[in-house]
């Protein structure tokens, strides 16, 4: 684990108001605490803690001046960040540490390569992002780097398959999934077949119903009779 150094400052001011008056004023508020001493608040100045993030990252150990002194060793525990704009940070809680003591840390995985079986229409499937990792701090990686590189479609790797340090403990389970090269998928959409009596509708226009068949014939046998009594109207008439 990298070591760097933040400056930051004391403040005496507490409460949501407040809390909202450092962030108008360009700062984050933070708090240190932990190894049984007394809390200490904090505020730093927004723009430099992002640069320092981008440098160095969260898994760091960080030298902090907190009082006069020597620096104390500490790390990040968390950082709050605006639910809408992820960018604008709203808190940052630290825990100091001892460099002869183990600690719990959570290291981010970084994939490197493309897999193989992406040429054949694989898709990668990255659950696991960050591993849970205990260990001394110096020891601690700042990443765990994954070469996916060789994994054709249907492979998977898991928490067990990591080489890490003999003294470095994970607290994942063995057998999550990291990364895995799934099956292409594919869309199939379905056809609606037409329900009973649509096609009869069909016959509407094109071929004739029993109905207009009758129709047609009632039609054929009293055309005669009209002709017949205009027949016999004329005969009568003469």
């Amino acid at each position: 684990m990298q070591q760097a150094k933040l400056d930051v400052q004391h403040r005496n001011a507490f409460g949501k108001q407040n809390a909202r008056a450092i962030r108008r004023a360009g700062d984050v508020p933070a708090v240190v605490y932990g190894r049984k001493k007394d809390s200490v608040a904090l505020q730093i100045n927004e723009r430099l803690f992002k640069q320092f993030l981008r440098t160095y990252g969260e898994n760091v150990i960080i030298n902090m001046e907190l009082n006069e002194g020597e620096p104390e060793p500490v790390i990040i525990k968390e950082i709050q960040r605006d639910p809408v704009e992820k960018q604008m940070l709203l808190h940052a809680d630290f825990i100091r540490i001892s460099l002869d003591e183990p600690v719990t840390s959570t290291v981010p995985i970084i994939l490197v390569g493309t897999p193989a079986g992406a040429q054949h229409g694989g898709v990668i499937e990255f659950p696991l992002r960050n591993m849970t990792l205990n260990c001394l701090p110096a020891i601690m990686p700042n990443d765990i780097t994954v070469d996916v590189t060789n994994m054709e479609v249907g492979d998977i790797i898991y928490v067990q398959d990591i080489e890490l340090d003999d003294e470095v403990e994970v607290l994942d389970e063995p057998n999550r999934m990291i990364v895995s090269v799934a099956q292409p998928r594919v869309i199939i959409e379905e056809v609606e077949e037409p329900e009973e009596g649509e096609e009869g509708e069909e016959g509407e226009e094109g071929e004739a119903t029993d109905e207009d068949t009758d129709e047609t014939a009632e039609d054929e046998r009293t055309e005669p009779e009209v002709i017949s009594r205009r027949r016999g109207n004329e005969e009568d008439a003469e």
